[in-house]
């Protein structure tokens, strides 16, 4: 069984509406699945196309030598449109091993940093059965700091009868939307760890900044981990600092709305404030997303607007995205507001809200 999706790199932040996507065969039945079909595509500092994703075991037993394919296109047509690839790429899950009804990343670069890339073709060609890694590692994770990199100190304990070799250790960043996506890993390789013993492991590098929330980890010859969250996070630093209050639907007559017809346009509205620190008064450019989802477990993207304004002083304002919804149903809302080079500079909004949209 293969799958094919077709990605474009119009919106490298926000591939949605923007993203050409055609699949070629169910992705349940291939059991091996991606967890975002918009995964995190972007050229790195060299003009190299990565694209960084999540493979989901949906089968009841593990998995190893799972095969992913990216095909590198020029052209507004890729795959099953007949063009030939620039480029192909094959490569394979983060983990040896993926677990029965476990995620592993994956990452595939191209071998050229050839701009004419402007599109990314994923096949998922196969995988093999493979014998259970013991969930023998125990990860702990420390406090996560966010300021020029990433720091985080963990320890990784070998609960097995013989020692754990070959040690790798893996911090997953996660973007703020839903599903999230994969924009960062790092990867460290520590020294083998006795049976009931404990090592420490340390992270230190750069990550994309859309990067919101974490995972860690470990994966030694015998034996894995579970994915832990990491929950304690906290920024080095932070010189200013926004907040979102009074997220609403507001009607033509600028009264708020519950309840709307498709093809009524409404404003969705956030009172943002900010909060300058003692020595720092420069001017604060930032950019307020608008994301409108539908009600239900998938919580389908339905919308994603964008507004960008400007901090001058420490008074509050009032922003706005214009919504024309097209299909009926359940919506609700968050909002999101980060800089122009996609830091987060506020936490996300509480959802509003449902938005009940009739014919």
């Amino acid at each position: 069984m293969k799958t094919f999706i077709v990605f474009s790199l119009l919106l490298l932040l926000f591939p949605t509406s923007q993203v050409l996507a055609q699949v070629t065969d169910t992705q349940s039945t291939l059991g091996v699945k991606l967890t975002n079909t918009t995964p995190f595509i972007y050229k790195d500092d060299q003009g190299y196309t990565v694209v960084i994703g999540e493979l989901e075991n949906t089968k009841s037993f593990p998995v190893n030598n799972v095969k992913v394919w990216a095909g590198f296109y020029s052209g507004n047509s890729a795959g099953s449109a007949g063009e030939s690839p620039l480029e192909t790429v094959t490569g394979t899950s983060l983990l040896s091993v993926i677990p029965a009804k476990g995620k592993s990343p994956f990452v595939l670069k191209s071998e050229t940093a050839d701009s004419e890339i402007s599109e990314v073709t994923i096949n998922v060609l196969g995988f093999n059965s493979a014998t259970q890694k013991q969930m023998n590692l125990d990860v702990t994770p420390g406090q996560l700091i966010i300021g020029e990199t990433i720091k985080l100190d963990a320890k990784i304990t070998n609960n097995a009868q013989d020692a754990a070799t070959n040690i790798k250790a893996h911090l997953i960043g996660y973007d703020s939307f839903n599903p999230p996506r994969i924009v960062g890993i790092q990867t460290v390789t520590i020294e083998d760890i006795e049976s009931k013993k404990t090592a420490d492991v340390s992270f230190d590098g750069k990550m994309d900044p859309r990067a919101s929330s974490f995972k860690i980890l470990a994966e030694s010859d015998k034996s894995q981990s579970k994915m832990t969250n990491v929950d304690d996070i906290s920024l080095e630093s932070p010189t200013r600092l926004i907040t979102i209050n009074d997220v609403d639907v507001l009607g033509s007559d600028g009264k708020r709305a519950s309840k709307i017809k498709i093809g009524q346009a409404v404003d969705i509205t956030s009172q943002l404030s900010i909060q300058f620190s003692a020595i720092d008064k420069q001017d604060q450019k930032f950019a307020y997303y608008v994301q409108v989802k539908q009600f239900g477990q998938k919580a389908t993207v339905e919308f994603l607007g964008v507004q960008e304004g400007e901090f001058d002083s420490a008074d509050p304002q009032t922003i706005s995205v214009q919504w024309t919804p097209e299909h009926e149903g359940g919506f609700f809302v968050e909002t999101y507001v980060w800089d122009l080079n996609a830091v987060a500079l506020a936490a996300p909004s509480k959802t509003v809200s449902v938005i009940l949209v009739t014919p």
